[in-house]
């Protein structure tokens, strides 16, 4: 925070990162590395004394990004986007023979937290910002499956719910899933989602169903942004043509969007598989996640896996099961313990797959 922040949002932002350090060092889960600064060099930030708040020297999006026109790229948090934040990229190794992910993220979880803390959003979880050891166990266990008998995610639609960062549909997309769907609450994850699928090589969609290149704002355009959105277009082209080795279908795509599990459409979308970790932390959450294993999954061979720390909140994931079960779903002999390590660090996460009940 600047010299504008006070008294006590000082203490909450103090108290907030004292609890973080705390929870971290009992789950023995080391702080995030910082990756490498988004192909370039670092962008160290820069105060606007305006506005009072920390905010990067270059755009989250280079001239030419294929998400210029993307709506989800203009929103904002109180005002905030993205490209207010520092940017990193993380690469995630998802196996023998399979491809690297690369996740975009903020350089900091601190800046995101002192964000929230100054507009009065203390309800948010700032933390999104992190890739934690779930995120990477759930890829690399979306992969494992992708090239096990029976796992195969070729004309699959699969739903990244409660994405953050996006690894586990960046993984599903990148081996072979005909859609992925990102659905997260907070606008400046699901930014980092659209931005890693772009930096994975991936075809991104609007809302609207149509695939990079559009103009989905209906506004009188000046030259300067048809020549924007020109050179967006081409780049999409490029990159499809660069993208990885991999059996993807040449149509699949990526899709984010807002997402409340507290109100859910009448007409929500289902899908072949959904994909969710570390979304059992509070007690308050555990009923309505369980009440998405049915509303999100297809009725016929849908199927969810899910990432939760085993000695974290056994009994929250426990209650999750219970309701699960009632619901007509169960977990199967897939669910299992498994080590992931990642920048350094090894970790022991439970997967758990459900399916309906036969």
């Amino acid at each position: 925070m600047t010299a504008r922040t006070t008294p006590r949002a000082a203490a909450l932002v103090a108290a907030a990162r004292l609890l973080r350090a705390a929870a971290a060092d009992a789950r023995h889960v080391p702080r995030p590395s910082c990756g490498r600064v988004c192909g370039r060099t670092a962008r160290p930030f820069a105060t606007d004394s305006v506005r009072g708040a920390l905010v990067s020297r270059r755009p989250a999006l280079p001239a030419g990004s294929a998400l210029l026109a993307h709506p989800l790229m203009r929103a904002r948090t109180g005002g905030y986007s993205i490209e207010d934040f520092a940017l990193v990229v993380d690469e995630v190794s998802l196996g023998d023979g399979l491809p690297t992910a690369k996740i975009v993220r903020p350089e900091s979880e601190d800046a995101v937290l002192d964000m929230y803390v100054e507009l009065g959003l203390l309800d948010h979880d700032p933390y999104w910002a992190a890739l934690w050891p779930s995120s990477v166990a759930l890829a690399r266990g979306v992969a494992e499956r992708a090239r096990g008998e029976g796992g195969d995610l070729r004309g699959k639609n699969v739903c990244d719910m409660g994405a953050g960062l996006g690894l586990a549909g960046i993984a599903a997309a990148l081996c072979g899933a005909r859609s992925v769907t990102f659905y997260d609450r907070e606008p400046l994850a699901l930014q980092c989602c659209l931005l890693s699928a772009e930096a994975n090589g991936l075809r991104v969609a609007f809302e609207d169903g149509r695939v990079g290149g559009g103009d989905p704002r209906g506004e009188t355009r000046g030259e300067e942004d048809d020549d924007a959105l020109s050179n967006a277009t081409e780049k999409e082209t490029e990159m499809t043509k660069n993208r990885r080795d991999v059996d993807v279908d040449d149509d699949a795509y990526v899709t984010a969007s807002t997402f409340d599990w507290n109100a859910i459409p009448s007409d929500q979308r289902t899908f072949d598989l959904v994909l969710a970790c570390d979304v059992l932390y509070e007690s308050h959450a555990v009923a309505p996640v369980a009440s998405l294993v049915g509303t999100l999954t297809e009725k016929k061979n849908g199927v969810w896996l899910v990432a939760d720390p085993p000695l974290r909140a056994p009994k929250n994931r426990a209650r999750f099961l219970e309701l699960v079960d009632a619901g007509g779903f169960e977990s199967t002999s897939a669910t299992r313990r498994t080590k992931v390590t990642h920048a350094g660090s090894t970790d022991v996460v439970l997967l758990l797959e459900l399916r309906a009940k036969a």
